[in-house]
Formats: C-alpha cells, structure tokens, sequence
C-alpha cells in the first residue's frame, strides 16, 4: 500500500509557525505546538478567549496570502472549506508547509500522535486515516513504556 506522508521529525527550534484561524481548533494546536521551541502566531477574524489570554501573539484580521511570508510551516483552522482550498494553494505557491484541519487531501504534513519521556519519543501516525486510532496506539505505548520504567526502578524485569 503506497503512502502519502512521510514520518519525519523535522527540527522547528526557533521556526516561524503561522495558525490561521482563532477558534477551539486553532487553540488545541496552539496547545501542542507550544511544547516545542518555535515561534507561533494567530491570524484570524475571531479569536477565542483562550487564545487572547495566552502568551501566543495574534492578529485580529482577515487572512491575506501575505501572511505566509516568513512561515516554515502553516495550521489552517478555518472550519471555513473554500477558505482552506485557497489558503492551501497559497501556501504551496509560496513554499510554505501546509497543514489544513480535518482535510488531509490538502496536506504537504499531518502531525502524529507524540508521547515523550527523559529517553524516548514515539511519534503515532495513521497516514491521515484515523487520528484516533494513532492516539489509542499512542496511549498503549505511553502505559506500556511507563509501566517498564517503574519496573526498572524497581529492579524488576
């Protein structure tokens, strides 16, 4: 079976990451990219209140293909379809690595699944199937990995 993404981890310390879009979405990826050490930004018309109260900077505005400039990558969070095509072409004209929620047909990347300890970091993908079941297969490695952890720390194997 051919694939379409590539398991990667590309090294994004001090990267330019753009999120477009300001609702619930745009938050829980706000979320997760702030585990990393990159430079986030929000465009979007409406913010939600979480976005407004981190430490994220955002724009209040309508996007513009302009804003990609500068961007390795991208997060569109639109919930807005024709939008999303647009903002998706824009962003392989200008080079910039496309993310489009919930659309992986629009894709260049998908994020996976990532459990991370002091030793190990496993990343889950599905190839943009299931997300859930990456997470599920996720979760499983986390329990089992974390369960052997507290058996070395016991001496026991």
């Amino acid at each position: 079976m051919k694939q379409n993404f590539l398991p990667i981890a590309l090294n994004i310390s001090g990267e330019k990451i753009l999120i477009i879009g300001g609702g619930q979405s745009a938050w829980s990826k706000m979320q997760i990219l702030k585990r990393f050490d990159a430079e986030l930004e929000v465009v979007a018309l409406d913010i939600c209140d979480e976005i407004k109260h981190s430490d994220v900077p955002f724009k209040i505005k309508a996007y513009d293909k302009a804003d990609l400039a500068g961007y390795l990558m991208f997060y569109s969070c639109t919930n807005n379809p024709e939008l999303d095509e647009q903002i998706a072409r824009d962003g392989k004209e200008a080079g910039v690595l496309a993310n489009i929620h919930d659309n992986p047909a629009l894709c260049q990347f998908v994020s996976p699944a990532i459990y991370q300890n002091d030793t190990v970091r496993v990343a889950v993908s599905s190839n943009a199937k299931d997300v859930y079941a990456s997470i599920r297969t996720r979760n499983e490695i986390k329990e089992f990995l974390e369960s052997k952890t507290d058996k070395d720390q016991n001496n026991e194997y």
